[in-house]
């Protein structure tokens, strides 16, 4: 027995090696991403395979400007091509503008309105108030707060530190009617759902009132559980997914890449089936990304 193990050992080792040493045919097509050993995905191919460093931006690599009435904004994700981005972050196509939006200790925006656009706002810092409509709400962090088109607003920050938000544009189409009244709710108040994508922790928002948007989309703050990792998956065209780091640094694989995301960074799904995106978190806290789909796939829009 003990001269058969030897033999063994160095077949399996020399069926191990040649393994390792074929030459993969020329790949000139992205391959569909798979589990199997012997998937052509198995390999990296950087001729073909989608550049994922070009769907995931921080607000800091962009320029301050001055944008609704007074906020501080920076771009994180603009309006591009989904499929071929002509430059990093530039992957909207269905919504107008995702961003930072900040006001500095003890300011105030002006009162602005739009007739062709709406905005979605999180608070993820800070606490001050929102007055529009005769209403006056104070809003802290995990508030979110919906501006319908043609509705007239201001922020308020009444405290020592910067209000933070997280803001999403999108224009109304011609003839849309969008809601009378702001929307304001909190994502502490409503029943998680557990266990989508084996480790997401979802939370919706319990509104004063339905937000009413032009898109089909949806906002959801999702936490996942120290040290565990969520189901890598894939979405395809129709599919506008974003997901912002809001609390904690996470690993993210995404494609064949393991990259780290830290609050105020959000990466866009690339629509193609080619790219698994899965969230990970390696600590020993539990992290918090606030979620947008906005499933133009399931509207039968593409």
């Amino acid at each position: 027995m003990k001269k058969i193990i030897p033999i063994l050992a160095g077949g399996a080792l020399a069926v191990l090696a040649l393994a390792f040493d074929q030459v993969p045919a020329k790949i000139t097509v992205e391959p569909d991403p798979s589990f199997a050993e012997d998937a052509a995905s198995n390999r990296r191919h950087p001729d073909v395979d989608t550049d994922v460093f070009l769907y995931i931006n921080h607000w800091r690599n962009s320029i301050p400007y001055e944008g609704h009435g007074g906020f501080i904004e920076r771009d994180i994700l603009t309006p591009g091509d989904p499929l071929h981005p002509p430059k990093k972050g530039a992957v909207l196509k269905y919504i107008k503008a995702y961003k930072r939006a900040a006001l500095e200790p003890n300011s105030s925006t002006k009162a602005f309105k739009s007739d062709a656009e709406q905005i979605f706002v999180l608070v993820c810092g800070g606490a001050g108030r929102v007055e529009g409509g005769g209403q006056s709400i104070r809003i802290e962090d995990g508030w979110a707060v919906f501006i319908p088109a043609g509705f007239e607003f201001r922020f308020f920050n009444s405290g020592g530190s910067h209000l933070e938000t997280i803001m999403v544009v999108e224009t109304v189409p011609p003839g849309f009617v969008p809601n009378r009244r702001m929307s304001v709710g909190d994502y502490h108040d409503s029943v998680p759902s557990v266990g989508m994508h084996w480790a997401h922790i979802g939370r919706g928002f319990a509104w004063d009132t339905p937000p009413k948007f032009a898109n089909p989309m949806g906002f959801a703050i999702v936490s996942i559980d120290n040290f565990d990792i969520a189901q890598p998956h894939v979405h395809g065209p129709g599919c506008e997914e974003i997901w912002c780091q809001l609390k904690g640094s996470s690993l993210l694989l995404f494609g064949n890449r393991l990259l780290r995301q830290e609050p105020g960074e959000a990466f866009l799904v690339p629509p193609n089936n080619k790219v698994p995106h899965s969230s990970i978190n390696a600590t020993d806290e539990p992290m918090l990304w606030l979620y947008m789909g906005n499933r133009h796939d399931h509207a039968g829009t593409k």
